[in-house]
C-alpha cells in the first residue's frame, strides 16, 4: 500500500509534449516580427529559452528595481528572454511578444505517450494536482484540450506566487494549498533543476521521468526513477 496520498505532477515534458506547444507559438511569434521560420532558428531559440530559465532558477539574475509585484515580476521574466534572445525590442514590444506567444502554447497540444491512461488509473487512490513554471492559461488550455483535467484536482502555477519551482516559497504554497503532509506526497517530473531539486530541497519525495536515459548527476537524489509513466501504475 502506497503511502501517499497526493500526485504532484509537472506539466511539460512530464504529461504534455512541450517541444509540439513552444514550436507553433514560435512560428506564430515570428510572423509578427516578419521573420521566416527555420527548425535551427526555433533550436537556437529552445536552448536559449532552456539557458534563461536556468540562470533564473539559480538564483542569478538580476531582477530590475522598477519591478515591485510579483505579477510585474512574472511579466518581466517572460519578456526579457525575448529581449534577450532578438536584441532590439523596447520592453513594451518584448511584452507584446510574450503574450502572443503564451497565448500560443496552448494550440498545438500533443499528450505524452500513455499520460491519460495513467492519471485515469491513479484518480481514484490519490489527489491529482500540477505544479508548472508555465504560464497559467497555457496550462488550463494543454490540460483542456487532452482531457486530462478531468484528474486534475488543482493547478499551481508562478501566477499565484510571484515565483516558481524550485523555490521553497512556490512549494510551501503548495502545501498550503493541498493541506497535505509532506511526507504523503509525491512529486512527478522531468526537470532535475526544478522538479526534482525542488522536492528535495522542500522534503518532498520525487520520481524522475527520464524518457530519455540520461545518466543521473550525483548532486541529485530522486527517491526512484521511470523511463515510462505506464511504470508508475506498478510502482505505485
Amino acid at each position: 500500500m502506497s503511502k501517499y496520498e497526493t500526485l504532484i505532477f509537472d506539466l511539460d515534458d512530464t504529461l504534455i509534449d512541450n517541444h509540439e506547444s513552444i514550436k507553433y507559438a514560435f512560428k506564430i511569434m515570428l510572423e509578427e516580427l516578419f521573420i521566416p521560420y527555420t527548425e535551427e532558428l526555433f533550436l537556437a531559440w529552445k536552448n536559449a529559452d532552456k539557458a534563461y530559465w536556468h540562470i533564473w532558477e539559480s538564483g542569478n539574475m538580476e531582477i530590475p528595481k522598477f519591478i515591485q509585484t510579483k505579477d510585474e515580476k512574472i511579466t518581466y521574466l517572460r519578456a526579457n528572454r525575448f529581449i534577450k534572445f532578438f536584441g532590439k525590442l523596447s520592453y513594451e514590444e518584448a511584452i507584446y511578444l510574450n503574450d502572443i506567444y503564451c497565448a500560443n502554447m496552448g494550440v498545438n497540444i500533443v499528450e505524452v505517450p500513455n499520460a491519460k491512461e495513467v492519471l485515469e488509473s491513479l484518480k481514484n487512490y490519490y489527489e491529482i494536482i500540477i505544479a508548472t513554471n508555465g504560464p497559467k492559461e497555457a496550462a488550463f488550455d494543454k490540460l483542456s484540450k487532452t482531457k486530462i483535467d478531468a484528474f486534475i484536482s488543482k493547478v499551481i502555477t508562478p501566477e499565484e506566487i510571484g515565483i516558481g519551482k524550485p523555490s521553497k516559497e512556490f512549494f510551501d504554497y503548495l502545501t498550503m494549498q493541498v493541506n497535505q503532509d509532506r511526507n504523503k506526497m509525491l512529486l512527478i517530473g522531468d526537470s532535475l533543476t526544478t522538479d526534482i531539486k525542488g522536492g528535495m530541497d522542500s522534503n518532498i519525495d520525487t520520481y524522475w521521468f527520464n524518457p530519455k536515459d540520461i545518466s543521473l548527476p550525483k548532486e541529485y537524489k530522486p527517491t526512484m526513477t521511470v523511463n515510462k509513466l505506464l511504470e508508475l501504475k506498478k510502482k505505485l
